[in-house]
């Protein structure tokens, strides 16, 4: 018996890797027979050799899953194609399949909704990043259950050896240039901190250009921005972590941001790094106020909570080795694997 994720993307996109791929990786090291797949997406208008050779490939792909394997989806809801191969082998063959996935695919269009709808409706088991997520699953499908993606405590995701011989307070954040609205939350704050006259290095990982300029805005804050990154090599990109004091997860109060599964801020937490995150979504259930992270919510919880962490290193440092235990207690792989195993069925170690 062998688990066969499909997903949406590389390991280069995060949630794919992440949730995904890196399962997959994860599992063959514990005896596990799995594999992991990218399906690529072609829009519905499109009609080419290459979409049909992909159609064949999906097909075939599809047929090496046998009766006793498991099929494990992650936002599949793009790949049309493949959609439809899905859910005829779930109609004709009576082949089940694990669904999972870790933002609001439902929203905001119609055909949206009854795409996330149908892969919802027809699986065997939803697994969800977040609790919204799982709100919207059990209204199609009660065998709905969050898993928060792990994040590897023994071998990548830990506190730095050796320390960057910089003064200055590190405000790091890493993500992608679809958070551009976010970081606006966190201009008005670094204004006012950088005013007071805290001497402070915002380090960017990611995210593009546009987000640069708007951090580079904020008169008498340095920054550094690190465009590339390898991100299919998550050690690399984590010793740029490691040498943050603080990091950041800014959220508006979207109904799409309900759904992250607060990602980065695991990451940061991982590292033992002091995390300051918004109020919202999944985020409540990732750390515990004052204790594991802070929790903000507007623009003076901001200012204060980083201003709090700037001045007192000893605090700084409690709240990172909090939120780094909780980190293996909660969200490693070995808290993750029990619960991802009982929901696809256990299957045999090879």
């Amino acid at each position: 018996m062998k688990i066969v994720f499909m997903t949406k993307g590389t390991r280069m996109l995060p949630s794919s890797r992440t949730r995904a791929h890196l399962v997959a990786d994860y599992l063959r090291t514990q005896g596990y027979d799995a594999e992991s797949h990218q399906i690529l997406t072609y829009p519905w208008w499109e009609f080419s050799t290459k979409r049909f050779s992909q159609f064949r490939t999906n097909w075939r792909l599809l047929g090496s899953v046998g009766k006793k394997d498991i099929l494990y989806l992650h936002k599949a809801t793009e790949q049309l194609d493949f959609m439809f191969l899905v859910l005829l082998r779930k109609w004709i063959l009576r082949r089940g399949f694990i669904f999972d996935f870790d933002d609001a695919i439902f929203l905001p269009t119609w055909n949206r909704a009854l795409k996330a709808r149908l892969l919802v409706e027809n699986a065997t088991a939803v697994i969800t990043g977040s609790h919204f997520l799982k709100e919207y699953a059990q209204k199609y499908n009660k065998n709905s259950h969050v898993i928060s993606a792990p994040i590897d405590t023994v071998d990548t995701y830990l506190p730095a050896v050796e320390r960057v011989d910089d003064p200055r307070i590190r405000i790091g954040w890493t993500g992608t240039a679809g958070h551009f609205e976010n970081m606006k939350l966190l201009v008005k704050p670094l204004e006012r901190l950088v005013a007071d006259g805290y001497k402070m290095v915002f380090v960017q990982l990611g995210g593009g250009e546009k987000i640069h300029e708007l951090m580079s805005l904020i008169k008498g804050l340095d920054n550094e921005y690190v465009a590339d990154l390898p991100w299919d090599e998550p050690k690399e990109v984590v010793k740029h972590m490691q040498q943050f004091d603080i990091g950041v997860m800014p959220l508006q109060k979207t109904e799409f941001n309900r759904g992250k599964d607060g990602w980065k801020a695991k990451e940061y937490m991982g590292c033992g790094v002091a995390t300051v995150l918004s109020d919202w979504g999944e985020n409540p259930y990732i750390v515990t106020n004052d204790k594991t992270g802070l929790l903000v919510d507007t623009e003076e919880d901001w200012y204060q909570a980083l201003k709090k962490l700037i001045t007192d290193e000893g605090y700084r440092r409690h709240i990172g080795e909090a939120g780094r235990a909780r980190m293996g207690v909660e969200f490693s792989y070995s808290a993750f694997m029990p619960k991802l195993l009982e929901f696809v069925g256990s299957p045999a170690r090879s």
